[in-house]
């Protein structure tokens, strides 16, 4: 289901709920209209129309917490990017320090390549949720190694081993945070609860304008859920819409990294 939603753009997300509320719409008023006669037709209306009050109250509450829901995975991973970005620039500046400058050159390349591709090639695996197949897992493990090997060598000052260990440490756990957000998504039971209440909504609806001969209000009805959905579906997947995780902040080091 996630790589179905990711592989279409978000409007034709949008296109396909409203297509399918406005046909449940249709359905049921049409199966009222033919199956009730003028006063049983006006007796449900009425109910309906009471009824719909709260059913789109239930189904706002359940758009707002699965927006909430959805954002805050889109918030953390932000931070994480962000996050990962400072790790880099420290990293950077923790191997300009070094005395050795051929060994700070092979260092900062390694760093380079890393942050390239995290920052370009990550992109389609993180918005799948398959960050154990990172294209930047290999590029970071190699350039720990080369930092360990150089910071526990004869040629490093004490006094900086500790603060290349930590910087290295630091890079590490950002990238891992970045990883777990990517893991994030709309709970399976509230996307159910979401669809369903939208049916219903859909249905009510079209029972409430079965008196009516002109029901132009029962589209627009139809479009209230499907935007609604759509927006908690493209928050659902943070790293996958244009609306979620931004990764410029990772490409800006990088490019940064690549000039110097």
């Amino acid at each position: 289901m996630r790589d179905l939603f990711i592989s279409v753009p978000i409007w034709v997300v949008a296109v396909l709920l409203l297509a399918f509320f406005v046909a449940v719409t249709l359905v049921v008023r049409a199966v009222v209209t033919s199956r009730c006669g003028d006063s049983s037709r006006e007796e449900l209306a009425n109910e309906a129309t009471r009824l719909l009050t709260g059913l789109a109250a239930t189904f706002a509450f359940f758009v707002g917490f699965a927006i909430t829901v959805t954002w805050g995975a889109v918030a953390a991973g932000q931070a994480a990017v962000e996050q990962q970005s400072s790790a880099i620039q420290q990293m950077n500046w923790s191997i300009n320090n070094i005395p050795d400058k051929e060994e700070s050159a092979i260092l900062r390349e390694k760093l380079r390549l890393y942050a390239t591709t995290a920052a370009y090639e990550n992109t389609d695996y993180l918005a799948r949720g398959e960050p154990s197949n990172l294209p930047s897992a290999i590029p970071l493990d190699r350039f720990q190694d080369a930092l360990h090997i150089y910071a526990f060598g004869p040629k490093a000052p004490k006094a900086e081993v500790s603060s290349l260990v930590s910087a290295a440490a630091n890079l590490g756990s950002t990238a891992a945070a970045v990883s777990a957000v990517a893991q994030r998504t709309l709970p399976d039971l509230l996307a159910v609860l979401l669809l369903v209440t939208g049916v219903l909504v859909a249905g009510v609806m079209g029972v409430s304008t079965v008196s009516a001969r002109h029901p132009v209000l029962m589209l627009v009805w139809c479009v209230i859920p499907a935007l609604s959905i759509t927006v908690v579906v493209a928050l659902a997947f943070p790293f996958a819409s244009g609306i979620g995780v931004d990764l410029a902040p990772l490409q800006s080091v990088a490019q940064q990294l690549a000039v110097h």
